[in-house]
């Protein structure tokens, strides 16, 4: 089971417009074979993006 975190750290960056997307705004993660992959939405742009790695 994944659990989804209230902590204010980045989950990646925006591949729109660059900003810090916070762990808080992650919509769903889940497991694939490279590995853990996750959709958020940007509080910047409000889009639905996969965040890129910090």
């Amino acid at each position: 089971m994944i659990s989804v975190s209230t902590s204010s750290s980045a989950a990646g960056t925006c591949p729109r417009c660059g900003e810090a997307v916070p762990t808080h705004r992650l919509l769903i993660e889940y497991e694939t074979t490279d590995g853990r992959s996750a959709f958020a939405e940007c509080p910047t742009c409000d889009d639905v993006v996969h965040p890129e790695p910090a």
